[in-house]
């Protein structure tokens, strides 16, 4: 697979997010190029986004000022595929020069082979920098057994991996490793996971969020189906659910300690999903470590804190025209309170051919340090005026960046694999100390693009 001249114009934007956490965000990949083939480049077992060796995200954008830049890709070739047991993935690219990033080539490759049906092995490489600033490479290796037949007909996984990188860092622990024993059965579901992250383990080409960490996990749910004839008939199974996971730095100071429970959790027999947790947590904001500023002009005061939260969750049946859920977290938060409601509705109209979800997101925060409201609206529609021509519309504002955008994409397939893209992208501000509703043009995109397939 090539690319040659790459800008990913005709991709979705990014789905905004309100961060109330010290760590970066994961945000998932949705450009074509790199979706194509991404599951191949997968490593170990349960690491979740706790840490990926290769996040596609790094090569083609920078984050500058705290958003994401697009950076031009000169080319790129991908090779992807199976040869018997042997599974590879390799990825080489050359980026452009921008106003913060040099010309860079970047590269990974991934390799598994299969020894029987249920054990493998594999192995990750990494190199290149995609701000060009230093010299990077990570290497890892990684194995996994499973089976679907402990005591006649259960399931059971295990695995393991480790990592390295090398490059122009301090000196310090360059190395992580890890594994998870993991049950996922339908009555019973646990695993048990451990990861270590060395303080200077430097995934250039990949993400982990909180390096110099150790980290112990525990998740187990017992999951019954009562009977169809019984007092229960109306529930299609439950969820009893504890989770319990403990962050703690190398020096085995905790850093981060939650319990995860769900006393109630069901699904009823025409798919409404009902649920209420208790979550006991524990944070430790460093004073030696970066200030903790949760929002605009509100910086946590470093120290421990010891506070619980409570959710409520009820949503509708997936099957439905209509479909609506809302979930409202409350309870202490860094020695005051928080509380956050989220809402979302889905509708099917005009006998399919029109989709749309509206998402709302509210966070009131009431700490020592300050008082806050963050607000996230999202607004996605969907019109097919027939299987090959579509039409995409995805509107956001959110009260921190006070910025709302507009991403229409109108894309038409001419031949299975070939499409026509006509994106506008649009972005009014509102400045500070006007009216709600007081909106002025900042910015407008607007880009045609023909994408062609070949397959041999």
């Amino acid at each position: 697979m090539l690319t040659a001249n790459t800008d990913f114009a005709e991709t979705e934007v990014d789905t905004r997010q309100i961060n109330l956490t010290r760590f970066d965000l994961f945000f998932p990949e949705k450009r074509p190029f790199f979706l194509d083939g991404s599951n191949l480049f997968e490593f170990g077992l349960g690491l979740g986004q706790e840490f990926l060796p290769f996040y596609s995200r790094r090569v083609g954008l920078v984050e500058h000022q705290l958003e994401f830049e697009a950076v031009p890709i000169d080319w790129g070739a991908k090779i992807l595929g199976h040869a018997g047991r042997l599974g590879i993935a390799a990825l080489d690219l050359q980026t452009g020069e921008t106003t913060v990033t040099p010309r860079v080539n970047l590269s990974a490759g991934r390799a598994t082979y299969d020894v029987t049906d249920t054990f493998y092995v594999g192995a990750i490489a990494t190199h290149g920098d995609p701000g060009g600033l230093r010299s990077n490479s990570l290497g890892g290796v990684d194995a996994g057994w499973h089976s679907s037949r402990i005591m006649q007909d259960k399931k059971l996984s295990i695995g393991g991996w480790a990592a390295r990188s090398s490059g122009d860092r301090r000196p310090g622990r360059r190395d992580g490793w890890g594994f998870k024993v993991d049950l996922p059965n339908d009555l019973w579901e646990a695993y048990v996971r451990f990861m270590q992250f060395g303080d200077v383990l430097d995934p250039a080409l990949g993400f982990l969020p909180r390096p110099g960490t150790r980290w112990y996990d525990f998740w187990n749910a017992i999951k019954p189906r009562p009977k169809r004839d019984g007092a229960f008939a109306w529930i299609r199974q439950a969820f009893f659910e504890t989770g319990y996971k403990q962050v703690d730095d190398l020096e085995g100071r905790t850093e981060s300690r939650r319990l995860f429970t769900a006393p109630f959790n069901i699904e009823t027999e025409s798919g409404h999903h009902f649920e209420v947790n208790w979550v006991p947590t524990y944070e430790f904001v460093d004073p030696a470590g970066p200030p903790f500023e949760i929002a605009p002009g509100v910086v946590v005061t470093p120290g421990g804190y010891h506070f619980t939260r409570y959710r409520v969750e009820a949503q509708s049946a997936q099957t439905r025209t209509w479909r609506i859920g809302s979930t409202i977290w409350f309870g202490d938060f860094y020695g005051g309170r928080l509380t956050q409601t989220e809402a979302f509705v889905n509708w099917d109209v005009l006998r399919g051919h029109l989709h749309q979800k509206l998402d709302l997101e509210n966070d009131f925060g009431h700490l020592p340090e300050g008082d806050f409201v963050q607000r996230l609206f999202q607004l996605q529609n969907i019109f097919a005026f027939s299987p090959r021509l579509l039409l995409f519309g995805y509107f956001q504002y959110d009260t921190e960046t006070r910025d709302m955008g507009m991403n229409a994409r109108l894309r038409f397939t001419f031949r299975p694999g070939n499409d026509l893209f006509v994106v506008w992208n649009r972005n009014w501000t509102h400045p500070a100390g006007e009216g709600r509703f007081d909106l002025g043009p900042e910015s407008d995109q607007v880009a045609v693009k023909v994408r062609f397939a070949w397959t041999g």
